[in-house]
């Protein structure tokens, strides 16, 4: 019993006594809270309209005693002019205005056998329109069972969602693929780079190069590039995997009445983006690597991070988009932003570029960072 005290306390002492695996077991919960309590904070916030919004209604024939019950709602009614149904419909699918309204048959002195209705065209792409449709078919549904005669009706058939079936299927595919995409991408470097790195620190070969005639930072760019090299073929096949996928997703769509064409100029955009991204992955990665004992604690440093790119990946499955490009600067973020406007048909060459020269141009001062590391003895031989 004694004995197994001895190695027990041994083990504790070595273990809470080494900073690098205590931080290994604090950062995780660390993280896991900042992440989820600011996305539990922040995502409601992004999805929910700004109490401030008007609403932009078109409401044709309403009758005037059914007005007072929308007061409560932010609505400006626009002036249809001399515009048809049609026109009126367009300015939804436009995002011009949130709704139409079409009052059909007498509200007031009802006495046939076929009930007046109600039409409702929202637009469920635009979060303020689909809000708005949801909020005024409930204050309809209140004035109809406030009502004994007559009594009108809200059919579900008659609530017409105009956001085109192109858009509907980028919201769908926008909405899960970012996230795949970002974690695969990483999966493929942590398989790679802390067994090169890490893993010759822990056998000792690591020693042999650092004592060759080649300069430090000749190896710290040349692991870089072989890693990436090796992990854009990662790359690659997720990228052909996502170009497959799609035609099979559009057949199985279009059995549901949805179409979907997505342009040479995307998978472009969609490619530069996994290139620039993996050559962030691999900078990260190498950093932790160079910085680690063995590979297990440079797994387990970048489980961090890990938890950062799949919490940062689930923001496109809130249909959350980035609108100002200053925020494509943001490493990660702007990746699984950018991912989800290009599936979205919603991506500007702009925030692709900032996507793309941002993460360049963090991988270049990572590895400047790795060159200073590899130059270490401390670092280098763990002394």
């Amino acid at each position: 019993m004694k004995g197994i005290l001895t190695i027990i306390k041994k083990e504790l002492k070595r273990f809470f006594t080494d900073k690098r695996m205590l931080a290994s077991l604090i950062m995780p919960g660390i993280i896991i809270f900042v992440l989820y309590y600011a996305m539990g904070t922040f995502i409601p916030k992004l999805a929910e309209v700004d109490q401030d919004y008007t609403y932009k209604v078109y409401a044709i024939n309403e009758p005037e005693s059914f007005k007072a019950a929308f007061n409560n709602i932010n609505i400006e009614y626009l002036n249809p002019d001399d515009k048809s149904i049609d026109d009126l419909k367009d300015d939804v699918k436009n995002e011009e205005a949130d709704l139409v309204v079409i009052y059909n048959g007498d509200f007031i002195g009802f006495t046939g056998e076929t009930k007046p209705n109600v039409e409702v065209f929202y637009n469920s792409v635009k979060k303020e329109s689909a809000s708005v449709s949801q909020i005024y078919t409930q204050v309809l549904t209140q004035i109809e069972g406030s009502l004994n005669e007559p009594v009108f009706e809200i059919k579900a058939g008659l609530s017409h969602d105009l956001a085109s079936e192109k858009e509907k299927t980028g919201m769908i595919i926008s909405s899960l693929l970012p996230y795949l995409l970002v974690v695969m991408l990483f999966s493929g470097c942590m398989a790679i780079v802390p067994e090169s790195i890490a893993g010759e620190k822990e056998r000792g070969t690591i020693a042999t190069l650092l004592v060759t005639p080649l300069k430090r930072t000749s190896l710290a760019v040349g692991k870089i590039v072989s890693l990436s090299i090796v992990s854009l073929c990662s790359a690659l096949s997720t990228f052909i995997g996502l170009a497959l996928s799609i035609p099979k997703l559009m057949q199985m769509n279009q059995a549901m009445g949805l179409t979907l064409s997505y342009t040479p100029i995307d998978y472009l955009y969609i490619i530069l983006i996994l290139i620039s991204t993996v050559l962030l992955f691999v900078a990260i990665l190498s950093l932790i690597s160079a910085y680690s004992k063995s590979i297990k604690e440079a797994t387990s440093y970048a489980s961090p991070v890990m938890i950062i790119v799949v919490a940062v990946g689930m923001l496109s499955m809130f249909g959350i988009t980035a609108k100002n490009d200053a925020l494509f600067m943001i490493p990660f973020y702007n990746v699984a932003m950018c991912l989800t406007g290009i599936l979205s048909f919603e991506a500007t060459g702009i925030s692709v570029l900032i996507t793309v020269l941002s993460n360049l141009v963090y991988s270049v001062l990572l590895g400047f960072a790795l060159s200073k590391m590899f130059n270490s003895e401390r670092i280098m031989f763990n002394s």
